[in-house]
């Protein structure tokens, strides 16, 4: 890690909304599944193919997978989105241009880590659905998956070039 310098960065009132959104996507992904535990099979789908077919099936416990991960990928990306120092950057950071280029990493993080409870909560809201024969989720769940992330990083780091 390179010695970037610590300065304090607010959080914009973009990432706060962000920050909320994804709090809210957590508990109704808990209320979701915890709502319908009771109308599901005794074996749902815990794994899907690149078709979104399921292709592994596991104790209807395992439907709280999901909610659970995504609270232990919440937390530690919001405690680190708030030391921009310490992440690594496609630009020389300085003390000149740290106040322009971390708030834009900040965001950035709230944007990948609201991605994520997105992704989760989809994905918990698909298997109650598939456990219930209704399949939605396919190839373009797979590309999304794959595709948007990338587009975030490419987005924010040409940003970050730009305001360097």
């Amino acid at each position: 890690m390179k010695n970037h310098p610590k300065i304090e960065v607010p959080a914009t009132k973009m990432e706060k909304i962000l920050h909320l959104l994804s709090l809210l996507l957590i508990i109704g992904s808990f209320i979701y599944v915890s709502v319908s535990f009771s109308s599901l099979p005794d074996e749902v789908p815990v794994h899907f193919n690149i078709n979104g077919e399921p292709d592994s099936w596991g104790n209807k416990a395992t439907i709280l997978i999901m909610p659970i991960i995504s609270v232990f990928i919440f937390l530690p990306m919001y405690f680190l989105s708030k030391a921009p120092h310490t992440f690594n950057y496609m630009v020389k950071v300085t003390e000149e241009n740290a106040p322009r280029i971390y708030p834009i990493a900040r965001l950035m993080m709230a944007v990948i880590n609201f991605f994520a409870m997105v992704l989760f909560a989809y994905i918990a809201w698909d298997m109650v659905q598939a456990a219930h024969g209704i399949n939605y989720s396919g190839i373009w769940l797979f590309i999304i998956t794959l595709g948007l992330p990338l587009l975030i990083i490419i987005f924010f780091g040409l940003w970050m070039n730009k305001v360097k």
